[in-house]
């Protein structure tokens, strides 16, 4: 009976297989590089790919042979003769960062020194790149060489080389397992992750680094990261709360809590219409000592939530007030004086705390540009709502003569003309 024909194939392919994989593992590496070197000679552009991942397993295979750091500027050459010029930096820095004792490596920094110089998109962190150039080299040690080089390319922040920083990260976490700066580098992933747009992949490497790493420092970022993403990003406005309630309660000591209970409070209000749940958040972000320019915005949130969305009057009277008392050199000072007043009229129809407020304001905030206007509409309130014509003249005055040049200034003045007339003076 004969052997399939099929089966022939697969046995005659298993013993090819085992034949190639015995020589395979005698290759020695110094003859494997002169035919990799023979290959670059040609500069064939149809053999770029194949060169370039015979390389790469080369760099791989090989990290501290003689011929890695020929072949790590190799591929540098290689992503730059093919006009890739993101890549090739990428890889300038590698052969940089990886062998600082190469022959190379001065080309390799004069290279990525040209490409950073001349590239558009490097323009604004330009001068931060080149100084990392000048930076000296990491030490002997291959793990501290590796981890310099992944902060290196981390910082170009591109997106054309996401990919390369993401393999390299990952070589890393299997090359030095026992390393104690892999919660690091797992941060780095989600941050390259979140450079290329990918939300649920960055998402889940923030979360990968709270499992592995527990006790990380950089859990508090992590966790604070995770959860405006899964909000913003996914729209998962429950979870985000939960993961940034974590933040407060687990790391209280953190330079994240504050911005944790603030972004907790804007979910609500924004999100999830939760708006007495926002104020109540709104509040533990003005007590977690947080600085005055943002615990007016705080402040100013809970006064319109209280206006616009629970009617409550008195509260957002309250929150405006607030401001001005203890943050009076903020700029939203005046304008939250102007606001109070509004909620007196429109909503209360207390016309005569609104006209108050109106003209204190000209008292208390000379400077601020609408004084001169809210003095004649202080005067307006008191015609129409009060029917009191010598108060309003009474503004009118002050307005004209604190305010003679600005261009309410006329209508002051034909106005105590005609409140004079009216009064009988």
């Amino acid at each position: 009976m004969r052997t399939p024909s099929w089966r022939r194939f697969a046995y005659a392919f298993a013993a090819c297989s085992l034949i190639a994989a015995a020589a395979y593992a005698q290759e020695d590496p110094g003859k494997l590089f002169t035919y990799l070197q023979d290959l670059y000679n040609r500069h064939d552009k149809n053999l770029s790919e194949f060169l370039l991942g015979e390389l790469n397993q080369y760099v791989t295979r090989f990290p501290e042979g003689e011929k890695a750091p020929e072949a790590q500027y190799l591929l540098a050459k290689i992503y730059q003769e093919k006009g890739d010029k993101h890549k090739a930096l990428a890889a300038f820095l590698k052969a940089m960062s990886l062998y600082p004792n190469a022959d190379r490596r001065r080309e390799s920094a004069n290279e990525a020194r040209l490409i950073i110089t001349t590239e558009s998109a490097y323009k604004e962190k330009r001068t931060a790149l080149l100084a990392t150039l000048e930076t000296p080299p990491a030490g002997e040690n291959p793990a501290d060489r590796y981890y310099h080089y992944v902060n290196r390319v981390m910082a170009l922040g591109n997106n054309d080389v996401a990919n390369l920083i993401l393999d390299d990260a990952r070589k890393f976490l299997i090359q030095f397992a026992e390393d104690t700066r892999q919660d690091s580098v797992l941060l780095a992933i989600a941050e390259v992750y979140a450079i290329k747009g990918d939300k649920r992949e960055t998402e889940a490497s923030y979360l990968r680094l709270e499992y592995c790493f527990p006790e990380s420092p950089l859990l508090p970022y992590a966790r604070f990261s995770r959860g405006v993403i899964l909000s913003k990003e996914l729209g998962d406005h429950k979870r985000a709360i939960e993961v940034l309630s974590e933040v407060t309660a687990k790391h209280p000591q953190s330079e994240y809590v504050a911005t944790a209970q603030l972004k907790i409070a804007e979910i609500k209000r924004e999100k999830l219409k939760d708006y007495a749940g926002a104020v109540a958040d709104y509040r533990k972000f003005i007590e977690s000592k947080a600085d005055s320019a943002k615990a007016v915005e705080a402040l100013w949130a809970i006064a319109e939530i209280n206006a616009n969305n629970l009617k409550d009057y008195n509260g957002a009277i309250h929150a405006y007030n607030e401001i001005v008392e203890k943050y009076p050199a903020n700029k939203r000072a005046a304008n939250a004086m102007e606001k109070v007043g509004d909620i007196y009229k429109d909503k209360l129809a207390d016309y005569g705390k609104a006209v108050e407020q109106y003209a204190k304001i000209a008292e208390v905030f000379p400077d601020y540009e609408k004084a001169p206007d809210l003095l004649l509409k202080a005067g307006s309130v008191c015609e129409d709502k009060l029917k009191d014509d010598r108060r309003a003249a009474e503004y009118y005055r002050i307005l004209f003569e604190k305010f003679p040049k600005h261009k309410s200034a006329d209508e002051a003045k034909r106005r105590i003309e005609k409140a004079q007339k009216k009064s009988g003076e």
